[in-house]
């Protein structure tokens, strides 16, 4: 009877699943930080394997072949007569299976054996000559195109109603646009503005009066809504005349003969109606309040149409200097002009500070300026 030793009573380790001893970052049981890692038991006479306990191939799982340098088919060779030394078996499948799978292998050439050397070639039956001979033509039919099988092919274009119609309609050509060109040569403007003559100063403030009065030449009158004429109509105004020459003496006494009636001379009446420097420059100080009245009342109904606002009184361009003139100028001509220009832009909105301007006006020393309050306070209470 086969006696068993007694073999050591070996305690495995028991495992312990407490929760306190589970690292949440790195979970093991039983201290194995690798699941495919062997626990290791102590006090144990067998070596512990170090070997994982499952292994599989490391080759390919799928081995195709590779792709060949050479051309599928080569050029048809010359047909040479090779003595045959044994009978050829040819199989119809495996032929025709040669000549499509693998190219034809170059034959070698080989010299033609001399005349009393001849060997008379076997007799090859018909069906078996008709294989060989459409295996011998099979390259030079054309070569199958070559398909890349890592490409996706593309799905047709889905042409639907809408692409059909726009298609079928006429492309549109955008053409850039191109800046408007100013129909006004501000520049001249200015430069007449400007110029040291007082005549040609008058010519031009006649002239933008009146574009701005005409419908047909309004829209182009705005170009001159810019501050450089502004400027210019501004500087006319506050222009000191008082260094400028005045009527003399002689002036003074022929002028008071001709409005009075007298007869006087030619000489006499031409010299009462030269007009001095001082008084061109006095008079421009007119035209240029006359102006920039209408321009003031050109931008602020360019504004209500374009916001639908009213621009304040004291926001107008250059309205805070003819009401300078008004309370400051000594020639009572000009201060006739301001009440003038000032009732040109009455609106309701301006009702109440223009109000105030000609009731003080009202009380000028001069009795033409107080005709001229009162005709505007008229004016102002019927709006």
């Amino acid at each position: 009877m086969l006696q068993v030793p007694n073999l050591p009573n070996y305690q495995l380790p028991q495992p312990s699943y407490n929760a306190v001893k589970i690292d949440i970052h790195n979970p093991n049981v039983n201290g194995a930080t690798n699941p495919l890692q062997v626990p290791q038991y102590p006090n144990s006479q067998y070596a512990a394997p170090t070997a994982p306990y499952y292994t599989y191939p490391q080759a390919q799982l799928y081995d195709y072949p590779q792709a060949v340098n050479q051309p599928y088919y080569t050029p048809v060779q010359q047909p040479c007569y090779v003595p045959v030394q044994q009978p050829v078996n040819v199989n119809a499948n495996a032929t025709a299976n040669a000549a499509v799978q693998a190219p034809a292998a170059p034959q070698p050439v080989v010299e033609a054996p001399k005349a009393e050397a001849v060997v008379p070639a076997p007799v090859v039956p018909a069906p078996q000559v008709a294989e060989a001979a459409a295996a011998v033509s099979a390259p030079q039919q054309a070569a199958p195109q070559q398909v890349n099988i890592n490409e996706a092919p593309q799905p047709a274009p889905v042409v639907t109603e809408e692409t059909k119609n726009a298609a079928e309609q006429p492309k549109v050509e955008v053409v850039p646009p191109t800046p408007a060109e100013p129909q006004v040569d501000l520049n001249s403007f200015l430069a007449r503005l400007t110029n040291p003559d007082f005549e040609v100063q008058a010519n031009t403030m006649e002239e933008i009066a009146n574009m701005v009065n005409d419908e047909a030449q309004k829209a182009k009158a705005t170009e001159l809504l810019d501050s450089k004429i502004v400027d210019a109509l501004t500087n006319i105004i506050n222009t000191d005349s008082s260094k400028l020459a005045g009527p003399t003496q002689e002036q003074i006494a022929a002028r008071q003969k001709l409005m009075s009636g007298q007869q006087i001379s030619d000489d006499e009446k031409k010299l009462a109606t030269t007009i001095t420097p001082m008084e061109q420059a006095e008079r421009n100080k007119s035209y240029a309040m006359f102006t920039s009245a209408i321009l003031q009342k050109l931008y602020g109904d360019e504004v209500a149409k374009l916001t639908g606002t009213t621009v304040p009184l004291t926001e107008l361009p250059a309205a805070m200097t003819i009401v300078d003139q008004l309370k400051d100028n000594p020639n009572p001509m000009v201060r006739t002009s301001a009440i003038e220009a000032l009732s040109y832009i009455q609106k309701p909105e301006y009702k109440k500070d223009l109000t105030t301007l000609f009731s003080i006006a009202k009380n000028d020393q001069d009795k033409g300026v107080q005709d001229a309050a009162a005709a505007a306070l008229e004016k102002l209470n019927q709006i």
